[in-house]
């Protein structure tokens, strides 16, 4: 069938692709892959504030905008699972026919929306990595690099509000089928900023591993500091698989076909934040294991003190005259041993 193309919402739209005879349904990839990340999203974020409130005694500004960050991509999640009540996820020729043009509607809202809350996600969880950097990487070079990543994703970020919401005269173009009026290639520019992004995703992961090697820690802290800043190429990979979905919002069945998209753009902000919220966490995790440890070797020390056992030392040449001493004296002499013990500093 030859490509045949109409105008819906703004967007310029292949109808030959389209197979009336698929019934199926994305509506539940859509809420658990959501839901899941919701939960991942809040638990590691509460545990970072907790370490640092907890271990560290003080709160940074890459907290404060990774919270941000986070709020961002809670909504932008939120707002995916609240536009498969208005038919997202499904065909769009299986919308009920007395409501079908007004789901049409609230489900290009509800891109719209996901696009303005995606941008600002995105960015502000790369302003968080940037400050983190910044905050104990001195190197010259390295910083005024990072200052212009800094600039060109505040500035994706800016067009990434703008350029939706003005996307078409009048600005109902970009929702309404039946508004008449001028809208730009808005396909194409998600393309370009897309590819930009990717790039400062590479930036991010690979240019501070160098640095990161050269801290001043033991090399097991080392290694695995950086494994878990190379862990952000996560999203890098989930930004360029995104870029490959995008052709699908150049079809007429976008409620259906747009549900990658949305949902690699969710995780990969949700990636983005759990890997520059997983490092601060290393106070807890060594205050948890370091308390397991003294536990466990304690218990491993520790002898029965209610038995009424001769220690060797005790007993003379003749076993008539080995002395059994008082089990008080046992309780006594068995809790300092164990105490000095554990007042030996860990090696």
């Amino acid at each position: 069938m030859p490509v045949q193309f109409v105008d819906i919402g703004g967007l310029h739209v292949d109808i030959s692709q389209s197979d009336l005879s698929d019934t199926s349904s994305r509506v539940s990839r859509v809420r658990t892959a959501n839901i899941v990340l919701i939960s991942l999203v809040i638990s590691i974020v509460s545990l970072r504030l907790f370490a640092r409130i907890r271990f560290v005694k003080q709160i940074f500004v890459d907290d404060v905008l990774v919270v941000i960050a986070a709020a961002f991509t809670l909504a932008l999640a939120s707002t995916c699972i609240a536009a498969t009540y208005s038919g997202l996820g499904t065909h769009l020729w299986l919308l009920p026919l007395d409501t079908i043009l007004e789901d049409v509607k609230k489900c290009l809202l509800f891109l719209l929306v996901c696009q303005i809350l995606y941008a600002s996600a995105i960015a502000l969880t790369k302003v968080a990595i940037i400050s983190s950097y910044l905050r104990f990487i001195q190197n010259h070079n390295f910083r005024i690099i990072m200052f212009a990543t800094l600039f060109v994703t505040i500035s994706l970020m800016i067009c990434g509000i703008v350029v939706p919401i003005f996307q078409c005269r009048p600005m109902s173009g970009a929702w309404s089928l039946t508004a008449q009026g001028i809208c730009i290639d808005y396909i194409g520019y998600v393309y370009a900023s897309s590819a930009v992004n990717v790039l400062t995703d590479i930036v991010l992961c690979a240019l501070p591993i160098p640095h990161l090697w050269r801290l001043n820690l033991p090399l097991k802290q080392r290694i695995v500091l950086c494994v878990l800043f190379v862990g952000g190429t996560g999203a890098c990979v989930a930004g360029t698989v995104r870029i490959a979905y995008l052709v699908n919002l150049r079809v007429v069945d976008f409620s259906y076909q747009s549900i990658p998209v949305l949902n690699l753009s969710v995780i990969e902000c949700s990636i983005g934040i759990i890997c520059v919220s997983v490092p601060p966490l290393r106070p807890m995790v060594a205050h948890v294991f370091s308390n397991s440890s003294r536990r466990t070797q304690t218990s491993s020390r520790w002898r029965p003190v209610n038995s009424r056992s001769i220690p060797l030392r005790n007993l003379a040449a003749h076993p008539t005259n080995a002395k059994l001493l008082p089990e008080h004296d046992y309780d006594n002499r068995s809790f300092k041993q164990s105490s000095s013990e554990e007042r030996m500093p860990s090696v």
